[in-house]
This record gives C-alpha cells, structure tokens and sequence, in this order.
C-alpha cells in the first residue's frame, strides 16, 4: 500500500488567531519585477515635472509649439539621466540586499503592517514569531520575535479607514492598498494565501473603495 505524505506548506504561511493574520514572504529580488516597475513610474513622473514647467512657461509666453518641443526635449534627457542610473543601482541595490528582500506583515482589523527585516535578522526566530500567534511556538518565542521586530530597518502601517484604492494583483500575488495621503503599502503573499488575503482586507476596508483588478 502506497503512502501519499501531504506537500508541506512552505516556511512563513499565513497564520491567525481571530481577527489578528500574520505571514512572511522573502522576495527573490532577481525575478521580482514590481519594484523595478515603481521605479520605473517614479522616474516618468519626475522626468515630466520640469518639462511640464517649461511647457507651461512657453505657453505663458505666447508659443506653445516652441514649448512642446522644449518639454519633450527636456522629458528625454532627464528620464534618460534617470533610467541610465536605475540600470546601474538597481543591481547594486539588489547585491547589498543579498538578492532578497524579506518582509513580515502582520494584520489586525484596524492596521495592516508592513515590516521589513534586517539581513541579520534570525530566519528560525521569525518563522517562531509568525508561529507565536497560532500558538505553534513556545512562549520565549514571544520574547525572540519582539527582539527581531526590534531589528527591523522600516515599518508601514496603513489603517483601513485611511485605504481608497486596492489593486489587485493575482498574477504577481500582490495587493497594492493606496491610501488617502497617497502613500502605498504593497503587501506579498504566498500563492496559497492570496486569496484569503485578499478578502480579508477588503472586508476591513470601506465599501466605497476603489477596487482595480489587474
């Protein structure tokens, strides 16, 4: 008789406890493309700043054809300038990175957090503290994962209410929550989790927000 032993969930699945969620996802830098497309949007939108400036300069002064050449002229140059330094610091940044980017998010039905972790930190505690709150760890974990959160270099916190528009992203298992400063917080999943995510925070957010599939 043939044994089938179930495929084990990969380390940083998602974990709850009632409205409390907690996973985390390391990002493989070198086939992540979503960063390298924000970048690239920063860089169309401050390439256009001064240009627009001169068209609206140029059109003031009575010669918007002057100005349109003038505008495109100066969007070519600096978004050339930009996308010539984004080849050559992205792989410098994705080196110091070690070629990963590890990120722990936690949820509750107020927040969602997004904490980025130190290359230091200890990958054993965390998966404990990711444990912690399904009660799958010891108690001591509690302690280790607060000292590696202590660690951790930035933390985004985005309050549902705050939220006005989630994209959606399937394909790349992403959700993007943009809120009403503008501010983005762009959460991972693990493939198995998207979904669940995904309904978990659109049940905590506004019934008015805007919803993009993409």
């Amino acid at each position: 008789m043939t044994t089938v032993t179930a495929p084990t969930p990969p380390p940083g699945r998602l974990v709850s406890a009632g409205n409390e969620h907690r996973w985390l996802v390391d990002v493989d830098l070198w086939r992540d493309t979503l960063i390298p497309l924000t970048v690239l949007q920063v860089i169309a939108v401050a390439a256009a700043f001064p240009a627009v400036v001169l068209l609206v300069v140029e059109v003031l002064d009575g010669d918007p054809a002057r100005g349109l050449r003038t505008a495109a002229q100066v969007y070519g140059i600096a978004a050339g300038v930009l996308l010539a330094l984004f080849v050559v610091a992205y792989p410098v940044f994705v080196l110091v990175k070690g070629g990963r980017y590890s990120v722990l998010f936690e949820m509750d039905a107020t927040h969602l957090r997004h904490i980025e972790m130190p290359r230091s930190a200890d990958r054993s505690a965390l998966l404990a503290w990711v444990g912690v709150l399904a009660g799958l760890a010891a108690r001591d974990a509690t302690v280790m994962g607060g000292n590696v959160l202590a660690l951790a270099r930035r933390e985004m916190a985005t309050r549902f209410a705050d939220v006005r528009r989630i994209v959606v992203e399937p394909r790349r298992h992403v959700i993007r929550l943009i809120a009403r400063d503008m501010t983005r917080n762009v959460v991972y999943t693990h493939p198995e989790d998207f979904a669940r995510v995904r309904d978990e925070i659109l049940a905590r957010c506004r019934s008015d927000v805007q919803v993009v599939r993409r």
